[in-house]
């Protein structure tokens, strides 16, 4: 039996696709899950950019803002400023990198590593609660048509920036 998102949601979206509902639902979980991830950073006195750099580092990794900028797929500016941040903040060190004398490479500090691993403490406990009465072969298969999207489709530039 089907369930379309129009009468779950109380929308009007009659006669769209299957395809449709899944990518106007895959928005409103990043929005909702966006906000619940401001909400727990924040008592850490970080922001979502600042969590991805750290993410992007731990726990022993060290790369240059560019290196930093390609992953995250954002502007090299927007990574110098969330890093300069962390910097100041003490979160991060930086280190010579052999490959640029003027780009450094950026790593953890021991009190960074140490806050990541905390956050992704917490974050198991929120997602395990998140996910705690859905199948794992739903979570399997969710995962799977995910990731069939972005690697096969998405990242390989087969759609329309502007969708």
């Amino acid at each position: 039996m089907t369930i379309h998102l129009s009468l779950f949601l109380g929308y009007n979206m009659q006669a769209q696709s299957p395809q449709y509902e899944v990518t106007w639902l895959i928005r409103r979980v990043f929005r909702a899950m966006a906000q619940l991830a401001d909400s727990y950073l924040r008592a850490h006195g970080l922001s979502a950019a600042d969590r991805a750099v750290l993410e992007f580092l731990y726990p022993d990794g060290a790369l240059s803002v560019p290196e930093i900028a390609a992953r995250y797929q954002v502007s090299r500016q927007h990574v110098q400023v969330t890093v300069n941040t962390l910097l100041d903040d003490g979160f991060l060190q930086s280190r010579p990198n052999p490959r640029h004398k003027r780009s450094p490479l950026f790593a953890l500090t021991h009190v960074g590593r140490e806050l990541f691993r905390k956050i992704r403490t917490a974050e198991s406990d929120l997602l395990d609660a998140l996910f705690a009465d859905i199948p794992m072969d739903d979570i399997e298969c969710t995962q799977r048509t995910l990731q069939a999207m972005y690697f096969h489709n998405l990242k390989q530039g087969e759609t329309d920036e502007s969708f």
